[in-house]
């Protein structure tokens, strides 16, 4: 009788929330929706599979500040090219990241060095995070959506919305409430220093008319509450299609 009891116990527990849990999914749905629409539809959305941002800002990932420019180029979920100068003791430093798939480099002046297992696993994971605050993908299965209650980003309310996707970290996306467009992202990344998992805030802002779509002209990345990068953008494009070319070995 008690293994019999606790078993309707159980399902007396998953019966109960089952329908709470069936509302606030529909509610993350809802969110999510009214985002897709204020970013630009998802019509829009899906026309372009990738995009280039070129960018000038501040790195502070050394301790203090120092100037960084360059071009970030996306193609998907698991496709990017990172090209950066670091400005640091009187020298400008090039950088360059390629994530092709299941390949990836790292070029740092004329170096050029093949990632690890690790490092091309967590490349991927980066690159998967950005694919998901682009919105376009959120329309299929795959995802899960839970809602995380409101926040103020700059004076501001924000609606936040849990992602989740088997084999993922979950992604929390938050809305600003009146309008709809993404304000902050959230999620665990590895430090590439230490190895260790830290907390990752990407704070998109100054958002503007592209290609038919509303894309962020200005960003803020925190690690650990602590600024991580900073930039404003000087040209935003979208592409229908990216040349595998892009993301050829540096």
């Amino acid at each position: 009788m008690l293994r019999f009891s606790s078993a309707a116990l159980a399902v007396g527990f998953l019966v109960a929330a089952g329908p709470a849990r069936a509302d606030d999914a529909a509610e993350a749905k809802k969110l999510i929706e009214k985002a897709v629409k204020a970013h630009g539809g998802q019509e829009a959305l899906d026309r372009f599979t990738g995009g280039a941002v070129t960018f000038k800002g501040t790195f502070h990932g050394m301790g203090e500040g120092v100037p960084v420019s360059g071009t970030v180029t996306t193609g998907g979920a698991d496709k990017q090219r990172v090209e950066l100068e670091i400005e640091a003791g009187g020298q400008k430093v090039s950088v360059v990241v390629v994530l092709a798939g299941t390949k990836g480099w790292s070029k740092i002046i004329k170096d050029v060095t093949e990632m690890t297992k690790d490092q091309l696993a967590e490349a991927r994971e980066q690159a998967y995070a950005g694919w998901v605050t682009t919105l376009a993908p959120l329309k299929s299965k795959q995802f899960t959506f839970a809602t995380t209650g409101e926040i103020k980003v700059d004076g501001k309310v924000a609606l936040g919305v849990k992602v989740s996707s088997k084999g993922h970290r979950d992604i929390d996306l938050y809305f600003d409430k009146v309008s709809g467009l993404l304000v902050k992202s959230e999620t665990r990344v590895k430090d590439d220093t230490s190895g260790q998992e830290v907390n990752e805030e990407g704070f998109p802002g100054d958002y503007k008319d592209v290609q038919g779509t509303k894309q962020p002209n200005q960003f803020t990345v925190k690690r650990d509450g602590k600024l991580f990068i900073e930039g404003v953008a000087s040209k935003v494009e979208l592409f229908e299609k990216v040349d595998d070319s892009t993301f050829a070995k540096p």
